[in-house]
């Protein structure tokens, strides 16, 4: 009778699919868990999912759900390690042991990531649960110093831009931008438009409603002329200021 649960090699084919369990003498009914279990010690880590995922295939097609699939490989590989943990340490087969025990102990943590059902032994919940929450709980610590720190840079009432002047304000931040001090470096330096637009939509507001970063953002894009948005451009009239340095007033 087939298996249930795994796909398994049939008598003298000598050219199996990689996750097939068995030998070429095919697969001892009854042992299709031992030889589930010695595939598992032949692959890489890397392979447990598709490893996984071609025995489940193959039980679905027996009406197999994918709850009972998972219940059933967790406790053959509970079983088998606390089997190689209970050997004799001192034995002949001690680092065939170990290398069985350290593959195995590698398909639990990958099943663990699987187990959406909580199948595992209360203990290990519970343990996790505990981790998660420290986990958690410092997490909690760090965005609560975060915002702390941020909360020094709140301010109650916003500064309000007057009238019609959203743009003549915005003019005078993009001439600071570009102001260069006597020795020819720039006053300000930035390598992105962020810090501006940014700071204008946290501080300051326009109209009596807080200013959207998306529509400031508009005015410190880099764009073609044919690719301008409304917005982008200021319009002459509104360039009512420009600032210059001292020594360069008229008298």
């Amino acid at each position: 009778m087939p298996s249930t649960y795994f796909n398994c090699r049939k008598a003298f084919d000598f050219r199996p699919h990689l996750f097939q369990v068995g030998t070429f003498l095919g697969s001892r009914r009854g042992y299709e868990d031992n030889l589930f279990l010695v595939k598992i010690y032949e692959i890489q880590a890397a392979q447990f999912a598709s490893f996984y995922d071609f025995h489940f295939s193959y039980a679905r097609e027996n009406k197999v759900s994918d709850k009972d699939f998972f219940k059933y490989i967790w406790d053959i590989v509970a079983v088998r390690i606390a089997h190689l943990k209970r050997r004799n340490p001192f034995s002949s087969y001690r680092e065939q042991n170990q290398k069985r025990l350290h593959q195995l102990t590698l398909f639990q943590t990958f099943l663990r990531e699987m187990d959406k059902w909580n199948l595992r032994p209360i203990e290990e919940l519970l343990e996790q649960k505990e981790r998660l929450i420290a986990q958690q709980q410092e997490q909690i610590v760090e965005l609560q110093s975060k915002l702390r720190v941020l909360q020094e840079y709140d301010v109650a009432i916003k500064a309000m831009v007057q009238d019609d002047h959203l743009p003549t304000f915005i003019d005078l931040i993009q001439q600071m931008r570009n102001l260069q001090l006597p020795n020819g470096r720039n006053l300000l330096r930035s390598d992105h438009e962020s810090p501006y637009y940014k700071m204008l939509a946290k501080y300051f507001s326009y109209e009596g409603k807080d200013i959207p970063v998306d529509t400031l953002r508009n005015y410190f894009g880099k764009k073609a002329r044919e690719d301008s948005r409304k917005g982008v451009a200021i319009p002459q009239d509104k360039k009512i200021f420009h600032i210059v340095l001292r020594e360069h007033i008229t008298k």
